[in-house]
C-alpha cells in the first residue's frame, strides 16, 4: 500500500472533495467549458499557470505534514515564514472547505478551454473532475472517519512524524514546534467523534477497540517510543550540527513526546472509551441511513472511476470468470498445479536483490527512470501489528531522488514477498511516482490524489511481476490467476458488507462457495471490510480499468500495440480519473496508428 502523505491530514478531513459528483458512464466526461471571443491565448495560458501556483500554493501549505513531504526547500516556492500545524478538522472546517471548493470551480471552469496548450487542458479536465462538489454534500459530512485500522490518522501519524524530512535546522525546529500541536489536532477528532455518537453515526465497538489498542501499543513505553528513538538515531547521522545542538534536541524531543504526543493518545483512549457502544451499527457502511448514496460516491471518488456500484460488480464478475476459466484449463493441463501453488515459494527473497532485479528487467516493458536511490526499510516493531505488510513513502517534489520502501518484519517469511516489492517499488509505485516527477508536471498535478490511478498501477504491476518472476512452468500464470481471482472475492465482498449490508451469515455463505468454512476467517474479513469500507476497491477496481484500457488499445491498434508505449503513455497522464485517461488514450491510440 502506498501510503499517500501529500495533502493526507488535509483530504482525510475534506470530505467534501472526497464526495465528487460522477456520472454511471464510463467512456465520456461531464465537462464545463468556457470560450471566450477574442481572447489573448498567451495571457490566458499565462492566467491558468498562475491560478495552477496559486492552488498548489494553499494547498501544500494546508498542514506541516504536507508541506513538509512535498518541498524540501519551499523558500524557492516562495515559502518562508509558516507557523508548524497539523491542520484542521471537523464539520465546520468541511463546510468551510464546501464553500472554498465551489468557488475554485467556478474559477476554473471561467478559463477559456480552446486556448490552452495541451498539458493545461489534461489539468483542466482533471481538476474539473476534482473540484466537483454536490448540492447534499453536507448531508454526508458525518460520514467521514479520520480513525480506522490501518488508514487512521493515529496509525499514520506515528510514521509521518518519525520520517519527516530533516533538511536543515529549521526543519527540527518545526518539527519540535509540531508536536505540541497533536494535541490540539486530535481534540478536534474527538469533537467529531462525539458529534458522530450524538447522529448515531459512531463506528462500531470492534472498530474500537482496534483504535484503543493501536494506541495502546504506540505508547506502552515511554522511554522507548519510537519518536524518541528514531529521532536520536537520526540525530546521530547527521554531520551538520554538533553533538552540544544534538543533546539539546533530544531533550527537547523528550520532553516533547511525553508531554505532548503521549497526553494526547492518552486523551483520545479516553475520548474513544467513553464512546464505545454508542454505536448503533455493527456492520457495513449501508446500513447507516444514506450509507449506500454515501458509500457509491466514496467508491467512485476513491477509484476514480465513473462506474456505478453495479457496474464495479459486473466488472468484478466477469473479470473473476475469466480468471477461473485460465484457472480450470491450467488445471486441467497439468493435475499437480495446485499442489505446486499450495507449496510455492519464490526463487528470490532478499529485498534488495529483488528490488535490483524489478529494476533492471521491468524496461523490457515500462520506461526507464533516470538514476535514483531508494532504501527498503524495516517498520518499528511498535508498529508491526498495525500497518501494511509494505508501504512506500512519496518523496519530496523537488528531491525525488531519494525513495523509501518499508517492509513490515512481523512475518519473518520472506518467500513470498517478491510481488509485494513490485507493487510498491518497480513498477509499481517507486516507478510510478518518480517518472511522472520526473517529467517535471504542474507541481499542483503531483499533489493530487487518485487511489483508484496509484493503487490500481501498482496492483497492474504486481500481477505483472509474476510473469517475470522465474517460477517453473505455468506456475506463474496459475498463480496470476489466482491473485487476481482472490482480490476480486475481496472486493465483491466490501461491496457486499457495506453496500449490499451483508451480515456475517451471509458473508459465510458467500465464502463457503468457495470452500472457506472456517468461522474466524469470516470474522476477520468481516472487520477488515467494516474498519475500511471501500478500501480494497482501490486497488482493484483500479486494476481492473487499466486491464481494460489495455484490452482496448490492443484491440484497436492490433501489431502495432507495443508495451512500452502504452505504459508511457498512462505513466505521463500521472494521477487522473479513469475517464479522463481514457479521453487522452483515445488521441494516443491515432497517433500510434
Amino acid at each position: 500500500m502506498k501510503q499517500k502523505l501529500k495533502r493526507f491530514l488535509a483530504f482525510i478531513c475534506l470530505i467534501a472533495v472526497c464526495l465528487q459528483t460522477t456520472s454511471c458512464s464510463n467512456t465520456t466526461q461531464s465537462t464545463h467549458y468556457t470560450e471566450k471571443k477574442n481572447v489573448d491565448v498567451k495571457q490566458e495560458q499565462a492566467d491558468f499557470d498562475q491560478f495552477l501556483n496559486e492552488l498548489f500554493l494553499k494547498e501544500v501549505q494546508s498542514d506541516s505534514i504536507t508541506l513538509n513531504y512535498t518541498l524540501k526547500n519551499p523558500e524557492k516556492y516562495g515559502i518562508s515564514n509558516y507557523t508548524p500545524t497539523l491542520g484542521d478538522y471537523g464539520v465546520d472546517y468541511s463546510k468551510k472547505n464546501i464553500a472554498q471548493v465551489e468557488n475554485i470551480y467556478k474559477r476554473l471552469t471561467s478559463f477559456s478551454y480552446s486556448a490552452l496548450t495541451k498539458d493545461q487542458k489534461i489539468t483542466y479536465d482533471i481538476l474539473e473532475d476534482y473540484y466537483k462538489v454536490e448540492n447534499d454534500e453536507e448531508d454526508y459530512l458525518l460520514y467521514g472517519e479520520a480513525l480506522g485500522n490501518t488508514t487512521g490518522i493515529q496509525a499514520q501519524l506515528p510514521i509521518l512524524l518519525s520520517e519527516y524530512n530533516f533538511s536543515n535546522k529549521k526543519d527540527i525546529k518545526n518539527y519540535l514546534k509540531l508536536l505540541y500541536t497533536v494535541d490540539d489536532y486530535f481534540e478536534k477528532i474527538e469533537t467529531f467523534e462525539q458529534e458522530k455518537s450524538k447522529a448515531g453515526l459512531f463506528m462500531s465497538d470492534h472498530t474500537a477497540d482496534n483504535i484503543i489498542s493501536q494506541c495502546n501499543d504506540f505508547i506502552s513505553d515511554p522511554d522507548q517510543n519510537l519518536l524518541i528513538t528514531l529521532f536520536n538515531d537520526r540525530l546521530d547521522s547527521f554531520k551538520w550540527i554538533t553533538d552540544e545542538e544534538k543533546k539539546t534536541y533530544k531533550e527537547q524531543n523528550e520532553n516533547a513526546v511525553k508531554k505532548a504526543v503521549i497526553p494526547a493518545y492518552e486523551k483520545l483512549i479516553d475520548t474513544i472509551t467513553k464512546l464505545k457502544g454508542t454505536g448503533k451499527n455493527s456492520g457495513g457502511i449501508g446500513n447507516f441511513p444514506k450509507g449506500k448514496t454515501y458509500y457509491e460516491k466514496m467508491a467512485q471518488a476513491s477509484t476514480g472511476s465513473d462506474k456505478s456500484i453495479k457496474q464495479m460488480k459486473r466488472a468484478l464478475k466477469q473479470t473473476m470468470q475469466s480468471a477461473a476459466t485460465k484457472i480450470a484449463k491450467l488445471s486441467k493441463d497439468d493435475k499437480n498445479i495446485w499442489d505446486y501453488y499450495y507449496n510455492m515459494k519464490f526463487p528470490m527473497t532478499d529485498p534488495n536483490k529483488i528490488v535490483e532485479y524489478l529494476k533492471e528487467t521491468v524496461t523490457s516493458d515500462f520506461p526507464e527512470l533516470k538514476p535514483v536511490n531508494y532504501k527498503v526499510k524495516y517498520v518499528d516493531k511498535s508498529l508491526e501489528d498495525h500497518v501494511s505488510p509494505a508501504f512506500y513513502l512519496t518523496p519530496q517534489l523537488d528531491n525525488y531522488k531519494n525513495n523509501n520502501i518499508y517492509i513490515n518484519g512481523s512475518n519473518n517469511d520472506l518467500s513470498s514477498i517478491f510481488p509485494t516489492l513490485a507493487h510498491e517499488g518497480y513498477p509499481g509505485h517507486l516507478l510510478q511516482t518518480v517518472y511522472f516527477q520526473q517529467q517535471n508536471p504542474t507541481p499542483l498535478r503531483a499533489m493530487l490524489n487518485y487511489g483508484g490511478y496509484s493503487e490500481g498501477w501498482a496492483t497492474y504491476a504486481e500481477i505483472y511481476s509474476y510473469d517475470i518472476a522465474k517460477l517453473s512452468g505455468n506456475l506463474g500464470e496459475y498463480a496470476k490467476q489466482y491473485s487476481i481471482f482472490n482480490l476480486c472475492m475481496y472486493a465483491e465482498m466490501d461491496i457486499g458488507v457495506n453496500y449490499d449490508c451483508w451480515d456475517k451469515k451471509e458473508l459465510a455463505n458467500y465464502l463457503k462457495d468457495f470452500g472457506v468454512t472456517n468461522q474466524s476467517a469470516v470474522d476477520e474479513v468481516f472487520d477488515i471490510v467494516v474498519d475500511d469500507p471501500g478500501n480494497y476497491l482501490q486497488y482493484v477496481i483500479g486494476y481492473i480499468e487499466f486491464a481494460n484500457l489495455r484490452a482496448d488499445a490492443e484491440k484497436q491498434l492490433g501489431n502495432k500495440f507495443n508495451a512500452k508505449k502504452f505504459h508511457t503513455f498512462l505513466l505521463n497522464m500521472g494521477p487522473s480519473p479513469f475517464s479522463v485517461i481514457n479521453k487522452y488514450m483515445q488521441d494516443w491510440i491515432k497517433t500510434q496508428k
